[in-house]
């Protein structure tokens, strides 16, 4: 005979949630907001063995696991990723200058701002190294101007002058331009090998603590990346279910998780 069996963990709002890959190692990813309702559940499965005549002989427990449900205010990449178990490619991509970027335009017209696709990312004025139509060949400085609209973005205008280009030419302009540094995340692989974490859920209150701490846990089902608008109040946050299971290296009796409850929580 085997009976399922649950208890449910209310976890405060307001925890600070730390992943990492020992209990001496963790690092903060983020903070429940307070108005989220976060639970952690244990399952297992009890076994009977019973007699010929039905009598209990022996019942014990097996496949315990717990499951924890919550939301977190964080979307810095590198910090989700240790949750995740590694399953994200982060890169630091620094901001290099590019030199001779070729763009082409069609289409334009004369006095007509053509906004370039690349912009410092200091906001500085953009280098020309050249200006070409494609029959007129290379452009005169008297032909286009260099300018940049009311967002700040550079581009150029070419100018109704002598010596100007066709309007059925394509405009070719080559410049350089510095971006900024940023992240780099790629996803995606057939097989991917992913580390169950520690993660441990950190409610202070004065001197005292609310503490649990799962020992082997990963993220389950993916992320899910929840953007407010830009008139909400709320930072950016993600919903996520954490999935723990037993941590056999560690002794009997405590491989699932641990509970420090100071608070009365």
């Amino acid at each position: 005979m085997i009976e399922s069996k649950f208890k449910g963990v209310h976890i405060p709002s307001g925890c600070t949630v730390k992943v990492g890959d020992s209990v001496d190692t963790l690092e903060s990813i983020g903070v429940i907001p307070m108005d989220t309702n976060t639970e952690l559940n244990i399952t297992y499965d009890k076994l009977l063995v019973q007699g010929s005549k039905k009598e209990e002989v022996i019942s014990y427990i097996k496949n315990m696991k717990a499951k924890g449900t919550t939301e977190i205010y964080q979307i810095q990449m590198p910090v989700i990723n240790k949750l995740t178990g590694g399953v994200m490619n982060i890169e630091n991509v620094a901001g290099t200058k590019v030199t001779g970027f070729v763009q082409d335009f069609n289409g334009w017209a004369y006095g007509k701002f053509i906004k370039l696709k690349n912009q410092n990312a200091d906001g500085s004025a953009l280098v020309l190294s050249q200006v070409k139509a494609s029959n007129k060949g290379v452009l005169t400085d008297s032909n286009y101007l260099l300018a940049a609209n009311s967002e700040g973005e550079y581009g150029i205008i070419i100018l109704n002058k002598t010596g100007k280009p066709a309007l059925s030419e394509t405009i070719t302009v080559t410049y350089e331009y510095t971006p900024a540094s940023h992240l780099k995340v790629t996803m995606g692989d057939d097989v991917a090998t992913i580390t169950p974490k520690v993660v441990q859920f950190l409610k202070m209150q004065g001197d005292k603590k609310f503490q649990v701490t799962l020992y082997s846990a990963l993220v389950e089902g993916g992320i899910k990346f929840t953007f407010p608008g830009s008139d909400s109040e709320k930072p950016a946050s993600i919903p996520i279910e954490i999935d723990a299971a037993l941590d056999t290296t560690r002794d009997s009796g405590d491989q699932l998780l641990e509970i420090i409850d100071e608070i009365g929580v």
